[in-house]
């Protein structure tokens, strides 16, 4: 009987420390807080880390659909783990997609149940870290549900180490507005 409860343990702490080494498991779409046994988020601000977005334009029509999304590691330090979403800003709500990562063993793009997914393409819509080495920058392309119009913003949680974390890193708000409606 020990022997089975101490292989059931072991078996839950191996799944467990897996999940965090090859980046945030679905359970934490919501709240975006690591699982890192007790240890509770820095205070630090501002954080040792900026999230930030821009517009791709297309130079054709001057307009996108498009947001580059960037985390970066500022005054020299690293990160070794991340998970970025976009939320509407009036319900908070997990929205839009994430093109496919050019580095798989940098990042993958994981399906957060919950999220407002207008159209079948609107999965993948949170990005993480794929291996916890250290990396200074991350960058990722996004795209708004098709019929989404509001207010949005882009949120991250960095880990720099196990017990060493910031949440609610955000951008300010961005603004999408249909025209000729």
């Amino acid at each position: 009987m020990l022997d089975s409860s101490f292989a059931l343990l072991l078996m839950d702490r191996i799944a467990t420390v897996h999940s965090l080494v090859y980046g945030t498991p679905t359970e934490n779409c919501q709240s975006m807080l690591p699982q890192h046994d007790n240890y509770l988020p820095q205070w630090m601000d501002p954080s040792p880390y900026n999230l930030s977005a821009s517009i791709i334009l297309d130079s054709t029509s001057n307009s996108s659909d498009q947001y580059n999304v960037t985390l970066i590691a500022e005054r020299r330090r690293t990160f070794k783990g991340f998970f970025i979403q976009a939320r509407s800003l009036t319900d908070h709500k997990i929205i839009g997609s994430f093109d496919p990562v050019k580095d798989p063993d940098v990042a993958k793009l994981i399906d957060c149940p919950g999220g407002t997914q207008i159209q079948v393409s609107d999965l993948q819509n949170a990005a993480t870290h794929v291996i916890n080495y250290p990396k200074s920058v991350v960058n990722f392309v996004w795209k708004p549900p098709a019929n989404f119009e509001g207010k949005f913003y882009f949120e991250a949680t960095v880990v720099a180490e196990y017990k060493v974390f910031w949440t609610g890193i955000e951008t300010p708000p961005f603004n999408i507005t249909k025209t000729g409606q």
